[in-house]
């Protein structure tokens, strides 16, 4: 929490910027078929080459050099990837990077037995329903099982783990029981609305297609959680959080949608892509993109274009009604009110524990 509040007064009170936190896309492969997400119907045109071992512990030295607390892995699905216990040991050990990977548990269980992942944090596992038939049937794979199992695995090797339930029209009737499972587990879970994620590449942009027929009504989840975070202290789904998914995200420049908080993704968050590539202003839209294997993160992260951009915030058209998780989430250290009301009045009131 110190280095927190260190990086807030840098940011705020001196004319050095640190990034918050940082993320890696270890691979755009994934072994499951989610309907919401479009990355396995992506061309191997763009899927194109993961970096080595090597590359990533390269980019993690820098990342770690740069002042950034928190690091994290993301794909497709990162425990697709072999050399994973080495990356997460060159992370939160050799580093002591505050860490963690988001997954879909199908392959953590045997992962959590045979290396035990030591250095990491938490552990981010998709789980949409209460019940296998329901979650298997609408992941594509069956998991259910292994998620369950990787829970209580990841507990015991003393890995925080966090339920990650996304919100569809389908399943919002189960949120209740969805928090009373995590509860049941001794796990924290997170609960977000499906999102209409458009990803764009230089010669194409793909999103799902009806993806409205699956977007919950917004109203009717925000008020949902907020009846559900007065009963259950595990929810780490924060009211600031809540307030500008629901007041309609970011964007809307001039006539903004919510006041609460701008994004901040630019300044506050690196993310560097499967292949090397580190985009701005995000990862979903980028205007410009630079090759962090050729140069150092540090000059692309202090170059005129990308303080430019920050700058802007979001005032872009593609920022419109964004309400990206990992976006709020990156923006919310930014500010006191939203920190205080995150972090501290979080943990003050036991939803962070």
């Amino acid at each position: 929490m110190l280095k927190y509040v260190k990086n807030f007064f840098l940011n705020n009170f001196s004319s050095i910027t640190v990034p918050y936190s940082a993320q890696i896309e270890l691979t755009l492969r994934c072994n499951g078929k989610c309907p919401f997400c479009s990355i396995h119907s992506l061309p191997s045109s763009v899927l194109g080459e993961d970096m080595t071992t090597e590359q990533i512990k390269d980019l993690i030295d820098q990342i770690a050099a740069l002042g950034v607390l928190a690091l994290s892995f993301t794909g497709g699905e990162p425990t697709l990837r072999k050399d994973l216990p080495e990356i997460i040991y060159h992370t939160g050990v050799v580093h002591n990077f505050m860490n963690g990977i988001a997954s879909n548990g199908y392959l953590l269980p045997k992962l959590l037995k045979e290396d035990g992942l030591e250095g990491l944090d938490y552990v981010l596992l998709s789980l949409d329903y209460p019940k296998a038939e329901l979650h298997d049937k609408w992941r594509g794979i069956k998991t259910f099982d292994k998620v369950i199992e990787s829970i209580k695995l990841a507990s015991r090797n003393d890995i925080k783990p966090i339920i990650s339930t996304v919100v569809m029209k389908d399943n919002i009737r189960y949120l209740k029981d969805m928090c009373e499972l995590a509860e049941k587990l001794n796990s924290s879970i997170e609960i977000y609305p499906c999102e209409n994620i458009i990803r764009d590449f230089p010669e194409n942009s793909y999103q799902i297609e009806d993806i409205d027929n699956l977007i919950p009504d917004i109203s009717l989840w925000a008020n949902l959680i907020r009846s559900l975070r007065k009963r259950y202290k595990n929810i780490l789904t924060d009211s600031i959080s809540i307030e500008v998914v629901e007041k309609g995200g970011f964007g809307g420049y001039p006539f903004y949608h919510q006041k609460i908080l701008r994004c901040h993704v630019a300044e506050s968050y690196i993310f560097v892509s499967h292949d090397g590539l580190v985009h701005y202003p995000c990862k979903i839209h980028p205007i410009v993109s630079f090759n962090a294997l050729k140069h150092p993160i540090s000059t692309i992260y202090t170059s005129t274009g990308v303080r430019e951009i920050m700058k802007n915030h979001d005032n872009y058209d593609f920022c419109d009604h964004c309400r990206l998780g990992c976006a709020i989430a990156s923006s919310i250290p930014t500010r006191w009110k939203t920190v205080y009301a995150k972090y501290i009045k979080g943990f003050l009131d036991g939803n962070l524990r």
